[in-house]
């Protein structure tokens, strides 16, 4: 920028030429990093994996809404992965319910 613009900037600033559009995205990735600063502060990082994986499904469905985004296997079932490993996080006890865990993992005290 400072080689090709810098007589532009010079005379008119820096910020000459940012639009709303673009102090919106500055604000949200400002926002968005000072929130994942204080979940890892207050929580830890696999709470910080889920919240990321969370936002990607939930921005998938409002792209579907909004953007006419077109579903593929393979993401659905990466966010059906997503999802239920959410799920099984907040409740682990039921864990031992999936029938392939039983198979593995016999002893109880291998998995907690």
């Amino acid at each position: 920028m400072l080689l090709s613009d810098g007589a532009e900037v010079k005379s008119k600033g820096f910020l000459y030429g940012y639009t709303s559009m673009v102090w919106t995205a500055t604000m949200v990735h400002s926002v968005g990093g000072l929130i994942v600063a204080l979940v890892v502060k207050h929580a830890d990082n696999i709470l910080k994996g889920f919240a990321t994986s969370s936002a990607i499904v939930l921005s998938c469905i409002v792209s579907m809404l909004l953007f006419d985004f077109q579903l593929t296997l393979l993401f659905t079932l990466g966010s059906s992965l997503v999802i239920f490993s959410i799920f099984l996080y907040s409740k682990p006890d039921l864990i031992l319910s999936v029938p392939i865990v039983n198979v593995f993992f016999k002893d109880k005290s291998v998995l907690f």
